[in-house]
């Protein structure tokens, strides 16, 4: 039967070159013995062995070094599991990281973190029962230019650190004690340039498998499972299944196919009985019925799943599950429709960083993002510029978020097209998934040259799933031509056609906004401060290349252009489907407005630790339901008395009015059909209580700004109180300092010390300052602006997780989480 583990625990990781003779040994076997346990006992103190011998004398060779000696590398007395050099590791693990910042090194797109290589040592054991099935190994990502070797042979190259791969080590590997201990050695390099223009990280920062199966078998990413046709009283599913027969003679089998609904009901079934010929495969294509589906949707994202079985003897042989969703997904020229009903795309391109972890994110974390998102009325998450990983997906399938997925590269060569391939074959069972994009701005986008390898690449796609739209999100309408034209900033151009235009021109043309916006913030930031490298609030006299500019009066030049003129261009030209907003979050590199300080990016409306920018109301107004009013900015102003300070509402409601102390400044109107959901005042600063109360259908909402008194305390809150005992939950603790009436105090930058006992660990930190070189793995950081994030792991043992925050002069804070076995019902 077939069995997947998770490979993620127990890895020894080295920084940098393991010597000299990497280079010229890297594919004749083992490089320094450390792709293979040289032992002569497992746990043992090293031994050279037979083996070692052999290897040592091919390296004095290679490397012209007669002196040389393997214990160099492995230490004289140590056991082979405690490497001189290397230190132990759990997986995901984003290397890079840990590097101090320096404004010599990585440069600003890779936000001032070295590049360089980093290894990967597992020796692990598998039993004697497992030979006679296949053994694979699966990666989910590696950042990147990896090399793999088993037991001494070397397996091979993956350059794309955003594709998932895998190998087949079933013949490599060493059975049952009489056999030994396995060694796997993975080399990272991220020296032989960039695939992106932000921090991508370094390592195996994604997840690691070990699957076991039949010589016959459903294929790697074998299933793919549609809707064909639809209404409320039946589904129409058509499941796609290719069969690996690695046996050398043809096999007899049957598929039997089962779905089961949402709570796990059978509710449709078949089986098709088939021969495949030895060392071949064959695609089998099953149709069923589904009585009264439940569709996938953004407020009811209904999941399904496919049961492949496959039968040989009257045994079942292999068991692959598929999660699928019931649902239609078509772009029509008015726009995206779901199910048949319009749906206008409220979303934000995003990178795959965050705070604490870097690139290597657990999979709550990537939930935790997805929710901050919904939060705020987003409906859809750009995949920016990469696949993602699979874990995002599943959240997103979940949660009910759509997903534009995007190829890294558009090329058309063979390796370009394999990495294509990769995503596609892995991804299109999402549900979440609404559309594929080829790639992004690409510098010879709209040449001969590009259009031939676009089409090759359109082609190819459609071929593997016709089911979904296709775009590519180029730098203007003026790109290539497409299934879906991708237009990035069409609301800022200038002097040429406007897009209006452009697209009644077109009267096949479907557009899509792939992106907008780029506006420059930094939480709780109201004036741009160069030196510190952070950007106003109210929006940035800076433009994209850090060259200063007017700013008016709702907002400055920001990157592209702002909220509110990108709003007010959709609702002008509403055929391009909604707003994809660059970026939801805050991401590492590509500092821009500025360089060294800032070591991350001003673009999200949520910064690095997903903590709410000032912005982030603005796109509520236009994207909820509920009333919304969000005043900024704090009101901590002791230097600014009777000074001028800009106050800013963001609402969806009608009217506001503007409190202070008491006493009323006046009202506003604000009219949403014609996109005004930005409200100001200019307000002498007297200290005391500022309030925002607004009406909407009889319904008060207000919002009030309250200036506080001296730092008091540091306080704690946590996202979740439990965690799953399984050494990979995360609980996002958030810390903030207060006053002694409980308030945040919206300046406080003080040092926080953390200690955590019990069955967790600190396993990052943040706090969303762009100009911020605190370590982001130590056990000390600064808030800033009154707010930090702790991120608290479980380990694998059940009991209580206790976390401490204390600071010189405030009162700590004590925090409790519960790790658990098992969640209760």
């Amino acid at each position: 039967m077939r069995t997947r583990e998770n490979f993620d625990r127990n890895w020894m990781f080295h920084v940098g070159e393991v010597g000299k003779i990497v280079k010229t040994v890297k594919k004749a076997g083992m490089i320094a013995g450390l792709t293979n346990a040289l032992g002569e006992e497992r746990h043992e103190p090293f031994a050279l062995g037979e083996a070692g011998r052999v290897t040592q004398n091919v390296i004095r060779e290679k490397t012209g070094d007669p002196n040389f000696e393997i214990s160099q590398i492995y230490g004289a007395d140590t056991p082979k599991d405690k490497i001189t050099g290397w230190v132990g590791v759990n997986l995901p693990h984003d290397w890079r990281l840990e590097q101090p910042y320096n404004p010599e090194s990585g440069g600003a797109f890779q936000g001032y973190l070295p590049n360089g290589v980093g290894y990967y040592r597992k020796v692990f054991q598998i039993p004697q029962e497992d030979e006679g099935k296949k053994i694979i190994i699966e990666f989910d990502g590696v950042m990147r230019n990896s090399s793999v070797w088993v037991n001494g042979c070397f397996v091979g190259d993956h350059l794309s650190g955003y594709t998932s791969f895998h190998y087949d080590i079933t013949d490599l590997l060493k059975y049952g004690d009489e056999e030994g201990d396995n060694v796997i050695l993975v080399r990272t390099d991220t020296t032989g340039g960039d695939e992106g223009w932000w921090y991508e990280g370094g390592g195996i920062y994604r997840h690691v498998w070990l699957t076991k199966h039949d010589y016959l078998h459903v294929d790697h990413w074998g299933t793919f499972v549609r809707t064909e046709r639809m209404d409320n009283e039946r589904a129409t599913i058509t499941v796609e299944t290719t069969v690996s027969n690695e046996y050398p003679q043809p096999m007899k089998y049957s598929i039997r196919t089962s779905i089961l609904n949402p709570d796990g009901e059978l509710v449709a079934v078949t089986e098709s009985d088939c021969e495949t010929p030895g060392i071949d495969k064959q695609t089998v294509i099953q149709s069923v019925q589904v009585a009264n589906p439940l569709l996938w949707s953004l407020d009811m994202p209904h999941l399904y799943e496919a049961i492949t079985e496959l039968i040989h003897d009257r045994q079942i042989v292999d068991t692959y599950r598929t999660v699928f969703g019931i649902r239609t997904v078509e772009y029509r020229r008015d726009g995206l429709y779901l199910n048949g009903t319009y749906v206008q795309v409220k979303g934000t391109c995003n990178h795959q960083d965050f705070a604490g972890v870097g690139i290597a994110l657990p999979d709550s974390v990537h939930e935790y993002k997805i929710k901050r998102l919904l939060e705020m009325g987003c409906n859809a998450f750009r995949c920016a510029h990469h696949s993602p990983a699979p874990e995002l997906l599943d959240a997103c399938d979940r949660l009910g978020m759509l997903v534009m997925n995007e190829n890294r590269i558009s090329e058309s060569t063979k390796i370009k097209l394999d990495d294509l391939k990769s995503m596609l074959y892995r991804d299109r069972n999402h549900p979440s998934i609404f559309m594929w994009s080829l790639g992004n701005e690409e510098k010879i986008s709209g040449s001969y040259q590009a259009n031939r390898m676009l089409k090759r690449l359109h082609d190819l796609t459609k071929r593997i799933d016709p089911t979904r739209p296709v775009t590519a999100a180029n730098l203007s309408q003026e790109g290539m031509d497409v299934e879906v034209n991708g237009a990035n900033y069409a609301e800022s151009i200038k002097g040429r056609q406007t897009i209006g235009e452009w697209f009644q021109s077109r009267p096949e043309a479907k557009v899509l906004n792939t992106e907008n916006v780029s506006f420059f913030s930094a939480r709780g930031v109201y004036e741009d401060d160069r030196e510190g490298g952070r950007c106003s609030s109210y929006g940035s006299k800076y433009t994209m290349f850090g060259k200063e500019m007017d700013v008016g009066n709702l907002g400055g030049a920001g990157g592209t252009s702002t909220p509110e003129r990108s709003w007010r261009y959709f609702l002008n030209n509403r055929f391009t489907g909604g707003l994809i907003v660059w970026t939801g979050f805050d991401y590492r590199g590509e500092t821009t407005p500025f360089q060294w300080p800032s070591v991350l990016s001003h673009f999200g409306i949520l910064d690095y630790c997903g903590f709410a920018k000032d912005s982030y109301y603005f796109y509520q107004s236009i994207w909820k339901d509920e009333p919304i009013v969000h005043l900024m900015p704090h009101w901590d102003w002791p230097d600014r008395l009777g000074q001028q300070v800009e106050v800013r509402v963001y609402t969806n409601c009608r009217e506001v009015e503007l409190i202070l102390n008491g006493q009323s400044l006046g009202k506003k109107i604000a009219d949403a059909e014609l996109g005004e959901h930005t409200l100001s005042w200019q307000v002498a600063y007297e200290p005391g209580l500022l309030e925002a109360i607004a009406y909407r259908d009889g319904v008060m909402v207000a919002e009030r700004k309250e200036t506080t008194t001296e730092a008091y305390s540091v306080h704690l809150e946590a996202n979740r109180s439990e965690l799953l005992a399984d050494g990979q939950d995360v609980s996002m603790v958030t810390v903030s300092v207060r006053d002694q009436s409980g308030r945040v105090v919206p300046v406080a930058g003080n040092l926080i010390r953390f200690h955590v006992a019990g069955e967790g660990k600190l396993l990052g930190l943040g706090n969303g300052d762009p100009g911020c070189h605190e370590s982001d793995k130590g056990d000390t950081r600064c808030v800033f602006n009154g707010y930090a994030l702790a991120l608290i792991q479980s380990l694998e043992k059940a009991g209580e997780i206790r976390i401490v925050a204390y600071s010189e002069g405030l009162v700590p804070a004590v925090l409790t989480l519960q790790a658990r076995k098992k969640f209760a019902n």
